[in-house]
């Protein structure tokens, strides 16, 4: 059987982001060896089109070293086809403070990464595929869907609200506003709420909420992706999860585009910054070096001024007077075909 040596570090949606390339490979007959972090490999577990997983302890080669760990594992397993998709979506398609391309102009850095990450990922790759499903794919146990269950309230409309990703500027600081509106024109609307337990302290105390920031783990934020009857969440890994399934979602997009991340997912409804500065196509590792910060709430611009509480509630009404009726009337088998 052919063999192919994948790499492929990063974060959680950056795992879901090569989840075609891993389909398309399998279909085309190879053995795939996939070489990622204990983080990598909870998020793609069980993952048919995956032979083998080869750990990588984070931070345990240099960077420079790294080339020389690759030699050695290409020598190792001997593959066909290598891929290395470091840097694929980071730097490449969002820019980096030491990248030259970073000052550039918006519209100039518009030219060069306006472009969705699954196709771009399919290049890197050098697959020239005709007719390519492009949504991300993640794969829960039957054990795992009734545990995430239990957060489901069957007689309400259930929202799945990630509060933030990774940094700063993937937060939105109207949350508890724009849930008070929604709550106020529907009693039977269920709100969970899911993050990192720094998120605790931004969770919206109102009695429709569900609080979960810290007390599951991303598979099962995750997998509540395929259960509930809306997910919203800005760029980060919940919002890739959601692309693996028909759930509508609203991507709350500041640095990054629909062309960039949703295009290809059923059922979105997006919506992008208006800001002046939206979006950057920039790498943000420091929100006050590199953002320009709303004094009002303390978040970043692109979310807290790009995308404001009318807009966004205006969209949420939208999906559930669209949505509502088939999502309540099925609850005891939407989305099960799907997992």
């Amino acid at each position: 059987m052919k063999k192919a040596l994948i790499i492929r570090y990063g974060a959680y949606g950056d795992l879901l982001i090569i989840t075609p390339v891993l389909r398309e490979l399998k279909k085309q007959g190879y053995y795939i060896l996939l070489n990622v972090s204990n983080k990598g490999a909870l998020i793609l577990k069980d993952n048919p089109n995956i032979d083998e997983f080869i750990f990588h302890e984070d931070n345990s080669v240099a960077c420079d070293k790294l080339e020389e760990y690759w030699d050695k594992l290409k020598a190792e397993h001997k593959p066909d086809l290598f891929i290395d998709f470091c840097e694929s979506i980071e730097v490449n398609l969002c820019l980096a403070p030491r990248d030259p391309q970073y000052n550039y102009s918006k519209e100039e850095r518009r030219e060069i990464c306006d472009k969705n990450y699954y196709e771009e990922t399919f290049k890197w790759a050098n697959l020239e595929v005709t007719n390519c499903d492009y949504k991300p794919e993640i794969y829960f146990s039957p054990e795992e869907i009734e545990d995430a269950k239990q957060y489901i309230k069957p007689d309400h409309y259930n929202i799945l609200w990630c509060l933030s990703g990774s940094n700063k500027h993937k937060a939105y600081p109207w949350t508890e506003q724009v849930m008070e509106k929604i709550i106020a024109t529907n009693d039977k609307i269920h709100f969970i709420t899911v993050g990192d337990e720094s998120c605790q302290t931004i969770e919206p105390e109102n009695t429709q909420t569900t609080k979960l920031s810290g007390k599951v783990n991303m598979r099962t934020s995750m997998c509540l992706t395929g259960l509930v009857d809306l997910v919203i969440s800005p760029d980060t890994g919940v919002l890739h999860a959601s692309g693996a399934f028909t759930t509508p979602k609203i991507g709350l997009l500041g640095h990054t585009t629909i062309e960039n991340i949703t295009k290809h997912f059923t059922n979105d409804y997006s919506i992008e910054s208006t800001a002046s500065c939206a979006p950057c196509f920039r790498l943000i590792y420091d929100v006050n070096a590199q953002c320009s910060i709303d004094l009002e709430t303390g978040g970043v611009w692109c979310q807290a001024t790009g995308i404001p509480i009318k807009t966004l509630t205006n969209q949420i009404q939208k999906v559930i007077n669209k949505h509502a009726r088939e999502r309540l009337s099925d609850y005891n088998s939407y989305k099960m075909s799907d997992m």
